[in-house]
């Protein structure tokens, strides 16, 4: 009697290597769990955020030249660029490198079909066996994203179609699932079955491995374990719930290494990043990967990268602890975050691409006993923050504060304007939000001066806009009168900068009321501004004084 065996990972591993494909012609099963933990003052255990179990097969595989893609066919050397070699793949069904029925036709320069799994099976799609938890099987759940396309469309004659097969599956478990995810996804070998391609009913099975993998700390039978955020610049958390980095200082930011149980040098990496939050108000906010402005990945640290995601690769997945410099504004907000991310092939065609985020809010603060101790070179614990120690008449505050030297008689605040009169600034950027999205648009010139205010202070300070009309003999408070409109602006997190990621930010913004030919404006932006009539020797300062 004839028996038709299953088809195994040893047989399909063979059939690649007998066929002679290149290396990007691989079949492939990725298995890869995922989670995310933020740590919180007060608490026994990092608070689970969420994870995944995510499965994706591919067998079969394209490759073209981005950018080529295009409602119609275009013969060779049509265009005078990458697209040269004209039209070769027309797309008949699903997507296939940004290539979409709409946009059918696409540069493909290797193709390599389907060779053991046969597509638009999802149903077929099974796991069949997997290690002892309490996760279902055999289970399904399956999506299929299979295409299919002519290749190649510039020979006579032999023109035929390509299959792609593809599958994919997510678990998905939510804030307060961690018992479950735990229980369900644990380490050790998941058997999957597919549609073989000659004949569907017929299973073709894969067994991928999942490795052990880090967790977020928690008190396990009296037992601590787990990664923990040890120390963060001492660990000062304020009433709001982020801990306070420096802004003065390098910030030290530690943890507990990671057991070589759980952590393979040679495949998983260890990454640092301080993210974007949601809502600087709240340290349970989630995080925000993308800035809606340039649609890239964004970080606040790093923030110097264009593509890809901005994260810093440290030496070894068993470091325990990174410095960043003082780079931050005073006030910023967000969160620190460590991720190990593993990438490992576990088998001829399997990957375990497992990862993991630890997270711990973070909010800059600037702190005047910082200031003075690496400044003025006083204890913190002798706080002269209201003495003029290099006898310039400034106090110590009002140059902390405004961006001069405590200790140099010749370094002193600078005015908020240029030679003591208003600057012409050509535009500055506001937000507007729409239905579809966010847009910048070009605020109208105006004529005055914008006053930064420091966020994040310990102590707390007020900022009192001064005017003298008699060359700084005398100093009364400035607001709006018949010639200026003074007025306090907030600009939420990304408002007013090129990048999303930018703090919140408190500025003054002081505008005249006049045009350039000295008449009032009755309709702001019809008019460029000038100065007011008879202003033109006012002096303006900042005064600095303690918050009550």
């Amino acid at each position: 009697m004839n028996r038709i065996k299953t088809l195994s990972l040893p047989l399909i591993s063979a059939l690649l290597a007998s066929a002679a494909l290149p290396a990007n012609a691989q079949i492939s099963l990725d298995l890869s769990s995922r989670a995310t933990y933020r740590q919180f003052v007060g608490q026994d255990s990092m608070t689970f955020g969420g994870g995944s179990f995510d499965i994706n097969f591919s067998d079969g595989s394209v490759v073209s030249i981005g950018g080529c893609n295009f409602v119609k066919y275009y013969p060779p050397g049509f265009f005078l660029s990458l697209c040269s070699p004209g039209t070769t793949g027309f797309l008949t069904s699903g997507t296939i490198n940004g290539a979409t029925l709409a946009f059918p036709y696409l540069l493909v320069t290797t193709v390599n079909p389907a060779l053991v799994v046969a597509p638009r099976h999802a149903e077929l799609v099974k796991l069949s066996a997997a290690p002892a938890s309490s996760l279902p099987r055999p289970a399904g759940g399956f999506t299929d994203n299979s295409a299919s396309l002519y290749f190649n469309l510039n020979t006579a004659g032999n023109i035929r179609e390509y299959i792609l097969t593809h599958y994919d599956a997510t678990r998905a478990y939510d804030k307060g699932q961690r018992d479950k995810f735990n229980e369900q996804i644990v380490p050790g070998v998941y058997h999957y079955s597919f549609p073989r391609l000659v004949n569907p009913i017929l299973p073709a099975t894969i067994a991928a491995t999942i490795y052990p993998m880090a967790e977020g700390f928690a008190k396990r039978n009296n037992v601590q374990q787990g990664f923990k955020f040890t120390s963060v610049n001492g660990s000062k958390f304020n009433k709001s719930g982020f801990v306070e980095l420096s802004y003065i200082r390098p910030n030290t930011i530690q943890w507990n290494p990671l057991p070589s149980a759980v952590v393979f040098p040679g495949v998983d990496g260890l990454y640092f990043s301080i993210r974007v939050i949601n809502d600087e108000d709240n340290p349970k906010s989630p995080t925000v990967p993308v800035d809606r402005f340039s649609r890239k990945q964004q970080a606040i640290f790093p923030s110097f990268t264009n593509d890809g995601d901005p994260r810093v690769l440290l030496a070894s997945p068993l470091v325990s602890q990174f410095v960043t410099p003082p780079v931050f504004a005073g006030g910023t907000k967000g969160v620190v975050e460590v991720q190990l991310a593993r990438n490992f092939q576990t088998g001829g065609v399997t990957y375990d691409f497992s990862d993991r985020k630890f997270q711990i809010p973070v909010v800059v603060v600037n702190r005047y006993s910082e200031y003075q101790e690496l400044i003025i070179e006083k204890p913190k614990t002798d706080s002269e923050i209201l003495k003029d120690t290099d006898g310039d008449g400034y106090n110590n505050l009002n140059e902390w504060i405004l961006d001069s030297s405590a200790v140099d008689a010749g370094s002193i605040p600078a005015a908020p304007v240029a030679q003591d009169v208003p600057l012409l600034y050509d535009y500055d950027y506001l937000d507007y939000f729409f239905f579809f999205g966010s847009y910048r648009i070009v605020r109208d010139q105006y004529y005055g001066f914008t006053i930064d205010q420091k966020l994040g202070t310990k102590p707390g300070v007020v900022y009192t806009l001064q005017r003298s009309k008699d060359k700084g003999k005398t100093w009364k408070r400035f607001v709006s009168d018949a010639d200026w409109s003074v007025r306090k602006v907030v600009l939420p997190p990304g408002v007013g900068s090129a990048k999303a990621n930018s703090p919140k930010r408190i500025q003054i913004w002081v505008e005249s009321k006049y045009n350039i030919a000295g008449k009032l404006i009755k309709t702001i932006g019809l008019d460029t501004q000038g100065p007011p009539p008879g202003t033109q020797g006012d002096r303006y300062r900042v005064k600095i004084t303690l918050a009550k």
